[in-house]
């Protein structure tokens, strides 16, 4: 029953509904989560003390810190390969949600930095700007991230999908599944995108 209570405040939290979120965190003794609310709050000098309480052994801990360093404009330290992969989009999900353009645009001045450790930054940047329909931004750093990862197949293959399901240019799309599909020839999602728009007679 905790652990429901637990989802549920965790979910609120993040689909932006803040009310009571950081009360509980902080009764129940989730540093991290509460470290979050802070950042959404303002306080970033209470959420830097809550994620060094367990950033020896926390990775999201850890990735706090670097997210606080981002934010300060003052980088110490650097992120890992996985932190970027596992938190980043998630993080900027987050921002986004609760309209923290300063934060985010503090961000985005690091991007190149954080791509010395992973590449996919640029990838996740964009697919967070996607999720929150933020398209111009979104397609921006998704080209960006062509730039730099040209063969990925899953990047061209979401290239694909906002082309044909966001911007409705086919033309585009196709461009973009043929490239997914010359890349990797059994990519299941691109293969079933193109035989979808076959069927409809759209390519």
């Amino acid at each position: 029953m905790k652990k429901d209570k637990y989802l549920q405040v965790k979910n609120d939290f993040l689909s932006g509904k803040i009310k009571g979120c950081k009360a509980y965190f902080e009764a129940h003794g989730y540093d991290v989560e509460c470290a979050y609310a802070d950042i959404v709050l303002g306080n970033l000098s209470k959420a830097e003390k809550r994620f060094q309480k367990t950033a020896d052994v926390d990775t999201r801990a850890h990735w706090g810190l670097f997210l606080l360093q981002m934010l300060s404009g003052d980088i110490i330290s650097a992120p890992t390969y996985f932190e970027i992969r596992n938190f980043l989009e998630v993080d900027l999900g987050i921002l986004l949600t609760y309209c923290q353009g300063n934060y985010i645009e503090k961000i985005l001045k690091n991007v190149d930095y954080m791509a010395m450790y992973n590449l996919e930054c640029y990838k996740f940047i964009g697919r967070a700007f996607w999720a929150h329909n933020y398209m111009p931004a979104a397609m921006f750093y998704l080209r960006k991230a062509c730039e730099r990862m040209y063969k990925d197949p899953e990047l061209h293959y979401l290239l694909a999908y906002i082309n044909c399901y966001n911007i409705r240019n086919i033309e585009a799309c196709k461009k973009e599944l043929d490239t997914c599909l010359w890349i990797l020839p059994e990519y299941g999602p691109a293969c079933m995108l193109k035989d979808k728009l076959k069927k409809e007679n759209l390519i």
